[in-house]
């Protein structure tokens, strides 16, 4: 049972108009930043983190948040307008978003996304309220052999989502293949060739930018607008209105809202697993109970919400775990520890019980900025969907200059500028030959993990032996879900298989 009076003390500590504006602030610098490919929502907040040291600890936390809550959101609309994910976990978000845009429905895409990760954020900061302590107890649940599943789910999922599970299969193995550059936990060097620069492992950003961002430029080029010359003219007017219709799409689909949130506030609660992890998780659970599963990748509004719904509820599963074992739940929770640090605080169970009114201050921080962000994402994604009014010609060099420009902010260093440009080949040569981008880029974020995570289990076991993945409960229900998730594959697969055995038998010789 809830102590009323830490509550009430922790909305009182939020009903300071100072705070109340640092945090409309923050909502909007993390939506503008997040819009920039590599401006990352962890960039954003350490970019921050220096002015929230003579403010209070709630003040400093709730500014935070709300570029946290910002950031998440604004990553998705380069996404959707142009395939240019602001951040990885906005990734999926392109799947079904850019074909909207295409497709003339831009505006309708962008209500969907505000609409989507408001909900998201709700549940996610209503999960953190009441159900943190089940959250940490399931958390704390999950080792290095469950962490490393997960990993592994996250990649299976997206195998099985594209057409050539073959090709997807190659395109992961490969993107787990680049992760594993850089120094190990043991203190091995691989992959470096020398450049002092991979040490701290590939830059993600730089690959994401490139394979996904420029190479997407390449084929723009061939356009004179991202989407019809009609569909454009279409756009100019009823803006509002076609916000207003994405927003009421968003709740005709209630069971894929609250489906994808719980995935996303479990996972997020899972250390470096991320909003990533859950908008893919979540998205293929979206297609696999869905009634039109054909429309996903070519604009379907049920894809474009579970990704969003998940990405965003994501941070309530995050901020959970850190603020009550101190473990960041990413590169954002990670610079927000430092943020509590910085005030002379230090997260996990004693956080809670020495100052419970700032815990609940902080919790509740996340409502009032999903409040702010569902009024703040309507206004900018209004006029956002004015890019798509503008020609290729002069759109092209554009973005090409933020891409660079938001590359090199990441490290400050042109050898990631390099790196893209280098995956931005790649991406092309991908492209061309149907293989799934998304598939090495998730290969990159979670290689560093299922590597960590392999070797600690193994530590753990004594040995190589796959015995203890088997003598825990939680990571048999994770070999259950993978096997059910490549099931139908593998069935199609044999099927194929069979019917070609039989065809050829049928045309042999009498």
């Amino acid at each position: 049972m809830f102590d009323l009076v830490p509550v009430l003390e922790g909305l009182l500590l939020l009903a300071d108009w100072k705070v109340l504006a640092i945090m409309v602030l923050g909502v909007f610098f993390g939506i503008i930043t997040g819009a920039i490919p590599g401006f990352s929502t962890p960039l954003a907040i350490s970019i921050m983190l220096p002015l929230t040291y003579p403010m209070s600890p709630i003040m400093g936390i709730a500014f935070l948040t709300a570029i946290y809550a910002g950031g998440n959101f604004g990553s998705s609309i380069p996404s959707i307008l142009l395939n240019i994910p602001g951040s990885p976990q906005a990734i999926v978000t392109g799947f079904d978003g850019h074909p909207m845009t295409r497709k003339g429905r831009a505006n309708e895409a962008l209500g969907i996304a505000v609409s989507a990760s408001t909900i998201g954020n709700l549940l996610g900061a209503c999960f953190l309220v009441l159900v943190m302590p089940l959250i940490v107890a399931a958390a704390l649940m999950f080792g290095p052999p469950e962490l490393f599943l997960v990993g592994v789910l996250g990649l299976t999922v997206i195998a099985t989502l594209h057409a050539s599970f073959l090709k997807a299969l190659i395109s992961g193995a490969f993107g787990v293949l680049l992760g594993t550059i850089g120094m190990t936990s043991t203190g091995a060097i691989r992959g470096t060739h020398g450049y002092f620069e991979l040490m701290d492992g590939l830059p993600v950003m730089s690959a994401l930018i490139g394979l996904i961002g420029f190479s997407e430029l390449y084929y723009m080029l061939q356009q004179r607008y991202i989407s019809t010359d009609t569909d454009v003219k279409e756009q100019r007017g009823g803006r509002c209105q076609k916000l207003l219709m994405g927003i009421r799409e968003t709740f005709r689909h209630p069971l894929t809202v609250l489906k994808s949130s719980a995935i996303g506030v479990i996972i997020g609660a899972l250390p470096g697993a991320g909003g990533t992890v859950a908008s893919v998780v979540s998205y293929n659970e979206a297609k696999r109970s869905s009634k039109k599963s054909e429309e996903f990748g070519k604009g379907a509004e049920e894809g474009l919400i579970a990704a969003e719904s998940a990405n965003n509820a994501s941070e309530g599963g995050a901020l959970a775990t850190m603020l009550s074992l101190g473990i960041p739940g990413g590169m954002a929770t990670a610079v927000m520890v430092g943020a509590l640090m910085l005030q002379g605080l230090i997260p996990g169970p004693r956080l809670f019980i020495d100052n419970q009114s700032l815990v609940y201050g902080v919790m509740f921080s996340l409502f009032i900025a999903t409040i702010f962000l569902m009024l703040a994402g309507l206004l900018v994604s209004f006029y956002a969907t004015r890019v798509i009014n503008i020609p290729t010609r002069v759109l092209i060099p554009l973005v090409a200059v933020f891409s660079v420009a938001g590359t090199y902010a990441v490290n400050l260093q042109m050898f990631d500028v390099k790196v893209m440009l280098l995956f931005a080949a790649l991406g092309i040569l991908m492209r061309k030959y149907d293989y799934p981008l998304i598939a090495v880029v998730l290969g990159i974020i979670l290689g560093p993990i299922l590597d960590s995570q392999l070797l600690r289990t193994f530590q753990g076991a004594g040995g190589v032996s796959l015995d203890i993945f088997l003598g825990r409960p939680v990571s048999v229900v994770l070999l259950g879900v993978i096997i059910f998730c490549t099931a139908p594959v593998f069935l199609k697969i044999y099927r194929s298989l069979r019917e070609g055995l039989t065809s050829s038998s049928n045309s042999g010789p009498s």
